[in-house]
């Protein structure tokens, strides 16, 4: 299975195009992120590392400044929510 680009809105094809010219450390983080968010499009991490950095200036996660919990709480592809969906979908089946 793969990304259904059809399915995405122009704006979400544009974000899916950045993410696959990032380096693969970056690819890898993101992944793993995506695997590991809530229904909410939250994810738990207990640092931010390097990798990271070039994801939140890129937009692709922000951190959530109103967790007080343990580690850092991210919003993942906050803006392609239906992108998000479909490669959290993929990550079931992968």
């Amino acid at each position: 299975m793969k990304v259904n680009l059809l399915e995405l809105p122009d704006r979400e094809k544009r974000i899916f195009d950045q993410i696959t010219k990032l380096k693969i450390r970056e690819k890898q983080m993101l992944w793993y992120l995506i695997k590991k968010t809530n229904i909410e499009g939250i994810a738990l991490y207990p640092m931010i590392e390097k990798e990271m950095i070039p994801l939140i200036k890129q937009e692709f996660i922000a951190i959530n400044e109103i967790y007080e919990g343990e580690g850092f709480s991210f919003f993942i592809l906050q803006k392609a929510p239906y992108l998000l969906r479909q490669l959290k979908k993929l990550g079931k089946i992968g």
